[in-house]
């Protein structure tokens, strides 16, 4: 199957890549969120999606 998982990096590390989401739509909706600060406040977080195919019968990842 089809999913997006989500990354997220504070300060240039990675935070998490196990999220995963059936829609690009709500992927990018939860990534703009995690990004959306003033330029000055502190972490530095970047976010984004990305598209992979997921085997469901050797993992079962949490859908969001």
């Amino acid at each position: 199957m089809h999913l997006f998982l989500l990354f997220v990096l504070v300060n240039g590390e990675l935070q998490s890549a196990d999220m995963y989401f059936r829609s690009i739509d709500t992927c990018n909706y939860f990534a703009n969120a995690m990004t959306r600060r003033k330029v000055a406040e502190r972490p530095y977080v970047v976010a984004y999606c990305v598209p992979r195919l997921v085997d469901g019968s050797k993992i079962i990842p949490q859908i969001y």
